[in-house]
């Protein structure tokens, strides 16, 4: 699981955050690697959307660069509400732009901001430890064949080439068992699937 724990949340400590205030640009580079995968997860969730999602997490970043003085610690609750806020404010926008919207895009716009709203921290009750076992517990249930490859794909960073080579098969054949890996896991992990695919990269690979 070595994968993960290399994008888990890092802690960040009170004389980050005062370094932070005083203008530490090295400080302020820790926070956001230690957050930006975290917070594109926690964006996606609401919005669906990886590369607004990314601009928003960027965002939310460059404003609190910007207003650096008045960062307080703890900084997770707030950096969390800040995104919470941008999406609802994306979706809103959303609404203005694309006009007439059908029932269908209208309601899921409704559901989004209501999630929004109804949620102060999605991914609160997912510690970084219960994360990896579900993302594990997911990956045992694929088949086996599907299993072997899609292990070789996400922990070992196997290209589909590699993983054709050693295993005697066709790269196509590689690439059809990922698929059918991630349609899988798409219905066993529900709605941390996108944190999923975020945290190991898969919207870069």
């Amino acid at each position: 699981m070595q994968a993960y724990k290399n994008r888990s949340v890092q802690i960040i400590k009170e004389d980050i955050i005062a370094r932070i205030n005083k203008g530490d640009a090295k400080a302020f580079e820790q926070l956001y690697i230690a957050f930006y995968v975290y917070l594109c997860a926690v964006a996606t969730k609401y919005i669906y959307h990886a590369e607004a999602a990314q601009e928003i997490v960027n965002d939310v970043f460059l404003n609190v660069w910007n207003n650096r003085k008045s960062l307080t610690y703890p900084v997770n609750a707030y950096l969390v509400r800040s995104i919470q806020n941008r999406c609802l404010n994306y979706l809103r926008q959303q609404h203005l732009q694309e006009i007439p919207l059908s029932d269908i895009q209208e309601s899921l716009l409704n559901i989004q901001e209501h999630q929004v709203e109804g949620e102060a921290h999605p991914l609160a009750k997912l510690e970084n430890k219960e994360f990896e076992e579900k993302i594990l517990s997911a990956v045992n249930q694929l088949p086996e064949k599907c299993r072997d490859i899609f292990v070789q794909y996400l922990y070992y960073n196997k290209s589909y080439d590699e993983i054709a080579k050693e295993n005697n098969i066709a790269t196509s054949t590689v690439r059809v068992q990922i698929k059918i890996g991630l349609s899988k896991l798409k219905d066993i992990l529900g709605d941390i699937y996108p944190a999923f695919l975020l945290i190991y990269d898969f919207f870069q690979k």
